[in-house]
């Protein structure tokens, strides 16, 4: 079977459309040689920065657009994540009351290799790389 070597998925700014990113996310990584726990981060950071993208990126709302970008680079998997909307840095917060809200960046960093934000007038792009080499979570669980 021939390796597609870069797909484009655009969606409309609206959260139903998670699956379908997820499906493409997971059957471009396997096709792409990343491991199962390699895809399963994978997916988790690109469901996060599509919600986050569909929340925050998108001023009038399922109007917008969101765009997946998933690229094979050699020894990484490079995906972009397109928005219309403005970056808003935030820390998240931990006052009672206020919910488990502003860790996604965090997140995406600890199962991402790298994680960058780039912001245009027309919109926001994350990007977020996977190398095929990359430690596990569990070989960085013994440097802490």
């Amino acid at each position: 079977m021939t390796q597609v070597p870069e797909i484009t998925i655009e969606i409309p700014s609206d959260g139903s459309q998670l699956s379908r990113v997820r499906t493409a996310v997971e059957s471009f990584a396997s096709d792409h040689g990343f491991d199962e726990t390699q895809i399963y981060h994978i997916k988790v950071a690109v469901s996060e920065a599509v919600a986050n993208a569909i929340e925050h990126g998108s001023p009038r709302g399922s109007a917008n657009r969101v765009h997946i970008r998933l690229k094979d680079d050699g020894n990484k998997l490079v995906i972009d994540v397109t928005d219309e909307g403005r970056f808003r840095a935030r820390l998240p917060t931990f006052q009672p009351g206020a919910g488990y809200r502003g860790r996604g960046l965090f997140l995406m960093s600890a199962l991402m290799d790298e994680v960058d934000i780039r912001e245009t007038d027309e919109g926001t792009t994350l990007r977020l790389i996977k190398k095929r080499e990359a430690a596990g979570l569990e070989e960085w669980a013994d440097i802490f």
